[in-house]
């Protein structure tokens, strides 16, 4: 190359500015044009330029001219700042190489090199709005005109040189720094530190940043840029998290949830998955779109072994054989599928995890809502320990279950276009190939049902050692004053030895169903590589070696996780079998307890009432129960221990199944059935007589409060001033100093003590109550 001409394969005008002289400029017709189109591109941008120093000029007369901050600056400015730098020192080292062969064409690159310094400065300075509104529109202008120009010599078939690339790719960067800055601007934030206010203001109400964000904004996930940014200036608290948007909160989750599994079990009495149908229903929608996203991404990445055979192969050929338009379409090409591919990833990724994040919070709160209306019967055959694993195991287990299920899927799908890829560059060279594929599926059946069978007594197990711990510490108590400590301790020892042992058998067969499945891939690349040699289906040149290298890679992943998807679909189908036998349950009658009006003067009538725990079995716990109570009226009941004292309580409020009679009352809250276990002095409750239940709560959720009150005598006693009374002893102590209150049906099962009373109230009260 000679001293002073700039290369061809830099710049695509190099020989419209220079002739075969090496002097002269070319005066043929193309030439002048091209030349007359970057003129009138430099020109329009030397103009918007001293517009923009006119307004810098006006900025800095007001003694308003700033810098902004490099953690203000938008992410696309930041970027393409630097890049507008680089290619103006390009220009200007191009034209300081042409200077000596074309003066003309060296002060064309000068002013272009000026031209992309000053965008560089204007993306970092804007310090008026105004300033940014024209630094805005010269960005968009500059964008607009070198695409138009590339895209004009790309259709006439003109020679597209390094610096133009470079050039549109730079232009697209300004074109998003213009969007960005523009959005700040007509949300009335200047982009600088003077438009935040010193003072927070408060008391508004906060809006979902992802229910109001545009299109754009959730392609691109520029909706989190406040809240990223507002961390990076200090660290977030609470009240600086956006709220959920509305689709997202637990309680729409748990209508849409209801609401679909009332109207099936009332359609059909079939129970076989009907959680994973309900869920189906609710979230088809949803469903679907992360599918499309699936299916995107998995088309996208298989095809990455495509275009690197199609660059091998563009490699391969002469060089006066190759041709720009499909250098620049492969290009092209593979920034489109690496864009599609990373979009749809992230795409579904958050569809999924967010998609999991509603069916987990409606699993959980419709068992939750389950437990508070469960039966007698079903508390028997649940236990509290169950209903925790219900809630803290299978419903949190939902919040992954859309990932793993288009993994499911898409696997698959995925392996079929590897080994279909295979056949197209191979030929019959990939036969032996699915030798090792089917040996590998036929191994994961006798895995996939021995991981089923050990998920399931792994559970089964993990409920009991539940259920047993919880029975421990509810009676603690009595353990500690016996001295059954090391008996218990050992039982539990043996339940938790029991677990361990189901959950290491799982795991191990895990780690063998994956130990195979990442042996695979090698293996069968060597079997493709053998067959390809012995058959000679295909040359082993470096585009087929290089190109069934990329497919393995393709391979690799679906015979990588597939074994783990497995796993996670039978943990979730033992999960969703679990919670769907427990939302199955019988539930309290609503009709248990006949409502009385308001003009009745009894508060409680029991009629040749007929009561049993266990309906099925025809045994009747209670017999001929016959109750008046009126307004104001103390009762107590006494008898020995299982006499019936509790369950006559239970029958009044229609928790035990009515078999016969007739049960009418009045719904009350104050002394019903809620255990007074805070000390008011204590932990500053204040024990204050509750209003009706239809006057405040309304007829439906009076019985639900009641039974939500019964938990807390099973939580464990808070001692924060070292008080060593049992839970036991701080109720008795706290029915004890209570006094009694004023016209209120009251319902205990027990007498208070009478010790802890002084003389005066204890004669007091023992009088009413005889």
């Amino acid at each position: 190359m000679e001293r002073g001409r700039t290369p061809e394969y830099l710049l695509a005008s190099s020989a419209a500015c220079q002739g075969q002289g090496g002097g002269d400029l070319a005066l043929e017709l193309g030439s002048l044009c091209f030349i007359s189109q970057t003129m009138l591109i430099d020109l329009v941008n030397l103009l918007l330029l001293a517009v923009y120093v006119s307004s810098l000029l006006i900025a800095a007369c007001k003694r308003e001219f700033r810098v902004v901050r490099a953690r203000e600056l938008p992410f696309p400015c930041a970027v393409a700042s630097p890049c507008c730098a680089l290619l103006g020192i390009a220009c200007v080292c191009l034209g300081l190489g042409a200077w000596g062969s074309s003066p003309h064409g060296a002060l064309l690159f000068f002013v272009r090199g000026f031209v992309w310094v000053s965008l560089s400065v204007s993306l970092v300075v804007r310090p008026t709005r105004l300033s940014g509104a024209l630094a805005v529109a010269w960005w968009a202008v500059d964008a607009v005109l070198i695409t138009a120009n590339c895209l004009e010599k790309t259709v006439t078939g003109g020679n597209l040189g390094v610096l133009d690339v470079m050039s549109w790719a730079v232009g697209f960067l300004l074109l998003l720094s213009a969007i960005r800055v523009y959005r700040s601007l007509a949300a009335g934030d200047g982009g600088g530190a003077e438009s935040e206010p010193l003072l927070a203001a408060g008391g508004g109400e906060r809006r979902a940043a992802f229910g109001e964000a545009g299109v754009f904004s959730r392609l691109t996930f520029t909706w989190m840029d406040s809240l990223l940014r507002l961390g990076y200036s200090k660290p977030l608290g609470l009240g600086d998290i956006p709220p959920l948007d509305a689709d997202d909160a637990a309680a729409e989750a748990c209508r849409k949830f209801l609401g679909e599994w009332h109207r099936r079990r009332g359609e059909s009495h079939k129970t076989s998955n009907l959680v994973l149908r309900v869920l189906a229903e609710c979230h088809k929608k949803e469903l679907l779109l992360t599918a499309l996203y699936t299916l995107l991404r998995t088309l996208s990445f298989a095809a990455s072994p495509v275009m690197l055979y199609c660059f091998v192969s563009y490699s391969d050929r002469q060089e006066k054989e190759r041709d720009l338009g499909t250098g620049a379409a492969l290009v092209a090409g593979l920034l489109a599928m690496k864009l599609v591919e990373s979009l749809s990833q992230r795409h579904w990724f958050f569809g999924s995890r967010r998609l999991g994040m509603r069916m987990r919070s409606a699993l959980m709160a419709a068992v939750f809502e389950k437990q508070l209306r469960l039966s007698s019967e079903g508390r028997g055959r649940h236990s509290s320990g169950e209903i925790a694993n219900y809630i803290a195991v299978d419903a949190y287990r939902l919040g992954e279950f859309p990932y793993w299920l288009h993994l499911g899927w898409s696997m698959p799908v995925q392996l079929v276009l590897a080994i279909a890829l295979l056949f197209w560059i191979v030929g019959a060279g990939a036969l032996p190939a699915l030798a090792p594929v089917a040996i590998c599926g036929v191994l994961n059946v006798p895995f996939a049902r021995m991981l089923q069978q050990y998920q399931s007594r792994f559970m089964q197990a993990q409920d009991e050692r539940q259920r047993a711990t919880a029975e421990v510490l509810h009676s603690m108590k009595i353990v500690k004053l016996q001295s059954w400590e090391d008996k218990f301790r050992a039982t539990v020892q043996r339940l938790r030895d029991a677990e361990v042992r189901w959950l290491g058998e799982t795991q191990l067969k895990k780690a063998y169903g994956s130990a195979l499945y990442w042996v695979s891939p090698t293996v069968i690349s060597a079997v493709v590589l053998a067959g390809t040699a012995a058959v000679q289906s295909a040359p082993l040149d470096a585009g087929v070696v290089f190109t069934v290298l990329a497919t393995m890679r393709v391979v690799s992943e679906p015979m990588r996780m597939l074994p783990e998807v497995m796993s996670v679909m039978i943990q979730v189908k033992v999960s969703l079998d679990r919670i769907g036998k427990f939302l199955t349950e019988d539930e309290f009658q609503d009709d248990a307890v006949d409502r009385a009006p308001a003009s009745d003067r009894s508060c409680l009538d029991v009629h040749h009432g007929v009561f049993s725990w266990e309906p099925s079995k025809g045994t009747a716990t209670l017999k001929d129960i016959n109750i008046t109570a009126t307004h104001g009226q103390k009762i107590a009941v006494c008898g020995p221990v299982g006499a019936g004292k509790s369950s006559l309580l239970c029958a009044t409020l229609g928790e035990i199944p009515r078999m016969s009679g007739s049960v009418r009352g009045r719904e009350w809250l104050g002394g019903l059935c809620v255990p007074d276990v805070v000390d008011p002095e204590r932990y500053g409750a204040r024990q204050h007589p509750l209003r009706e239940a239809d006057e405040e709560f309304g007829v439906r959720e009076g019985p639900q409060v009641l039974r939500a009150g019964q938990g807390h005598g099973e939580l464990p006693a808070r001692r924060p001033d070292g008080d060593r009374a049992e839970g036991p002893q701080h109720e008795r102590r706290a029915e004890a100093e209570d006094p009694a209150r004023k016209g209120r049906l009251q319902r205990r099962r027990r007498l208070p003590p009478r010790r802890p009373f002084q003389r005066r109230r204890r004669a007091h009260r023992r009088h009413p109550l005889q």
